[in-house]
């Protein structure tokens, strides 16, 4: 199973201040590209200043902001339940952020190995449960939860009820307050998530939209009325129970394809975003990962026109997931890695998951395919920070250079 066909399974500025005087020359030349333009050189420069290599030290909250997810690998190293197994790998490696997967209905394929999961009816629920309780009493500073009920998203359907919207707002109250309660007197931050929008949005089959169907208007409006749905609560629950905690919890909308806008297709940054007031904006920019510049234009664009609720300040778009699969693009990754960061920083980010702890798809030529656990490197494709066997691979230990450089 790819890692797409894995997650539709699961799914039921200073810096930019510094270029505002040449932020129109900054867009893309024209359709269909990323366009080079006269501002791209001060945009590298940019970059270039804020990568980890050229720094003489790194943010001081770097490793509260910088980490990982840990979902669905295709192998374990210890007896320990797998979500915690996992939790505590990042942790030894240096970072204090972690990603995971949040679904009542799927926890026990996120999380399989060596656990034995009840049947959680709820978000609360899975909140309550054992390895969950487990992994919240551990010392991470920033928890992203990619939270979802099944069918919370009905990826075909443009019509919601007002009161199945209720229900979705009522779910985020319910967990969001619950959380409050948890983690009143804990300095931690914690953002409740979808899975990549844009993948939601035209139905969870990758279609290009070149051309859009007929009803795309319908699905953003729909899916704008989702978020607002989940977002209002949060929002709620926030006011009346985060006051005086020590934790914040925050609600954020995940874009995938930002880059088809500059191809006149529409996208959930252009047509979603503006009309969906949340806390974050997260980005799963493969899409935008061609270089440094163009990710840190893929960035701008998702501020441009985002409308978040100001809990966050003018930097509310993150990274929610970036990868690289070592087995597939051998070059040196440390160069990569770090003119990649360096755009990031420079657009500041205020979060970055890293995809991820242990690699979680096979490698598509081998057939069959190979057994699970698996033991052999080859035998996936290489979105990793820790090998089958233990060892750290390049992107590990690049990323566990850095979290542990003081």
């Amino acid at each position: 199973m790819n890692r797409r066909r894995f997650l539709q399974a699961i799914t039921g500025s200073a810096s930019v201040m510094a270029l505002k005087t040449f932020g129109a020359a900054s867009q893309p030349a024209g359709k269909g590209t990323a366009g080079k333009t006269v501002a791209d050189e001060q945009i590298r420069q940019l970059i270039d200043a804020h990568r980890p290599s050229r720094l003489k030290r790194l943010p001081s909250d770097f490793n509260a902001r910088v980490g990982a997810a840990h979902v669905a690998g295709k192998y374990h190293l210890t007896s320990k339940p797998f979500l915690i197994e996992g939790a505590e790998k990042l942790l030894a490696l240096g970072t204090r952020l972690g990603k995971f997967w949040f679904m009542p209905g799927t926890v026990a394929a996120s999380y399989p190995f060596n656990s034995q999961w009840q049947s959680p009816e709820t978000l609360v629920d899975l909140a309550r449960s054992e390895y969950f309780q487990q992994l919240f009493a551990l010392p991470f500073s920033t928890i992203i939860l990619e939270a979802a009920m099944p069918r919370e998203w009905p990826a075909n359907d443009n019509t919601r009820a007002a009161d199945s919207l209720k229900e979705v707002t009522q779910m985020y109250f319910d967990l969001t307050a619950y959380l409050y309660n948890l983690f009143h007197a804990r300095p931690v931050t914690l953002i409740l998530q979808h899975w990549e929008g844009d993948w939601l949005l035209r139905g969870r089959g990758g279609e290009k939209w070149d051309p859009p169907p007929v009803n795309w208007q319908e699905r953003c409006e729909a899916m704008q009325r989702w978020l607002a749905a989940r977002q209002a609560g949060v929002t709620k629950a926030r006011a009346a129970f985060g006051k005086d905690a020590k934790c914040r919890v925050a609600h954020a909308a995940e874009v995938n394809r930002v880059a088809d806008l500059w191809k006149g297709i529409p996208t959930m940054t252009e047509h979603v975003l503006p009309g969906a007031e949340v806390d974050l904006v997260s980005y799963s920019c493969y899409d935008g990962m061609q270089d440094g510049v163009t990710l840190w234009k893929c960035i701008t664009e998702i501020k441009k026109r985002a409308r978040t609720t100001g809990l966050f300040g003018k930097n509310s778009v993150y990274i929610g997931e970036i990868g690289i699969p070592e087995n597939e693009q051998p070059e040196p990754l440390s160069e990569r890695w770090d003119e990649l960061l360096g755009a990031m920083l420079s657009a500041e980010a205020p979060y970055i998951a890293m995809w991820q702890l242990f690699c979680n798809e096979l490698n598509p030529k081998l057939n069959p395919p190979p057994a699970v656990p698996v033991r052999n490197f080859s035998d996936v494709r290489g979105f990793w920070l820790v090998r089958p066997d233990g060892s750290l691979s390049e992107t590990g230990k690049f990323f566990t250079r850095l979290w542990q450089r003081k």
